[in-house]
């Protein structure tokens, strides 16, 4: 079998693992709308390569404005998947480029602008959340890195209730 596919399948599995033991008891507001659905989470973006890391730090730094940094999905039963998307603006002069998107265990999945973002331009973080085996408060994370001016990582946040599905 190929090295690096055995490699990325070690990862999800440990991701799932951490996953199913991870649960914090924080939560926040945001007025932002959720997206519910069956437990179908979209495939994730891989991670940029090391080629990208070094590339960045090269990198002229500019800075980001995000519309919001955290997304309260309220109460959905488990089994749903909560999907939302964080949307940014590079206000910096400089190309804007993501370099890693990490979220903090295996059922959050994130996607994202793949090409660099121009001064004054948008770009996007889909994150999608699968509930499955989940209840109650949940608080995930999604850690950012890219370009940023002072080489800050930039953290989302995912939190809500899930609650026992409904019987049918």
């Amino acid at each position: 079998m190929n090295k690096q596919f055995l490699i990325v399948l070690l990862a999800a599995s440990l991701g799932l693992m951490a996953c199913q033991t991870s649960s914090k008891t924080e939560a926040s507001n945001s007025d932002a709308t959720a997206t519910t659905s069956p437990a179908v989470a979209p495939k994730p973006t891989e991670t940029r390569g090391p080629e990208w890391q070094e590339q960045a730090k090269s990198m002229a730094s500019t800075s980001v404005e995000w519309a919001s940094k955290e997304f309260n999905y309220g109460s959905v039963p488990t089994g749903t998947t909560v999907t939302h998307q964080f949307r940014f603006t590079n206000t910096g002069s400089e190309p804007l480029v993501l370099t890693r998107v990490k979220p903090s265990c295996g059922c959050t999945t994130p996607t994202y602008s793949q090409e660099p973002i121009a001064p004054g331009a948008d770009g996007f973080i889909d994150v999608a959340f699968n509930t499955t085996g989940k209840q109650g408060i949940q608080n995930k994370t999604v850690t950012v890195s890219g370009n940023f001016d002072g080489n800050i990582t930039q953290i989302l946040r995912i939190t809500g209730e899930v609650t026992a599905a409904e019987a049918q």
